[in-house]
């Protein structure tokens, strides 16, 4: 059985390929790659899921595109599939979706807005969010190079639905990705990590 990141690459996959049998993980732990060339998209529906997977973080963008996006890391994955579907076939979807995708957005919005806070930071360059799940951390990235700056910076964040635990994200220097994702084993004093 193949796995999927729990995320906006694995409802694609399910998307391209609805038959294959796929087994979720958590995506700062899949490894695989998703080649939408070899999907058989004609041109425009193969360029409407690149820009929904380019928004995964992002706080701008059609408005469907970021909500899936959301939703997905999230875990509501049938409401992701609804709004990925949607925007890449160019559909129209129900009002009571489109109300879900504006609170899936809101909810993601609230909780990064408080994470901005430079008491989060000790030592420095290194934000404390274990108390945030890891699904928010792509957004709080996004949000955090548009409104603080772009040096490189660690952060500790809670676990992922499918990894519990504390895990350390390592942030390159103007990069919206992490370069890499590691479990911290035990409790750390952050000072020393310095």
């Amino acid at each position: 059985m193949l796995e999927q990141p729990l995320d906006i690459r694995g409802i694609a996959m399910r998307f391209l390929e609805p038959e294959r049998e796929y087994r979720w993980v958590a995506p700062f732990r899949w490894r695989g790659s998703l080649d939408l060339v070899a999907c058989g998209l004609d041109s425009k529906k193969r360029q409407r899921l690149e820009q929904i997977l380019s928004l995964d973080g992002s706080d701008r963008g059609p408005r469907l595109a970021r909500a899936a996006c959301v939703a997905a890391r999230q875990g509501r994955v049938t409401l992701a599939q609804k709004l990925l579907e949607a925007h890449v076939m160019g559909c129209i979807v129900p009002i009571e979706i489109e109300v879900r995708a504006r609170n899936v957005l809101n909810d993601e919005r609230k909780r990064v807005r408080t994470l901005l806070n430079r008491l989060r930071e000790w030592p420095a360059g290194i934000w404390n969010l274990q108390d945030v799940p890891a699904w928010i951390i792509p957004a709080f990235i996004y949000r955090f190079r548009t409104m603080v700056h772009n040096n490189p910076i660690t952060i500790l964040s809670g676990g992922h639905l499918l990894c519990p635990g504390e895990w350390e994200w390592k942030i390159p220097e103007s990069s919206p990705h992490p370069a890499e994702v590691i479990r911290r084993d035990g409790m750390l004093n952050p000072l020393e990590l310095l």
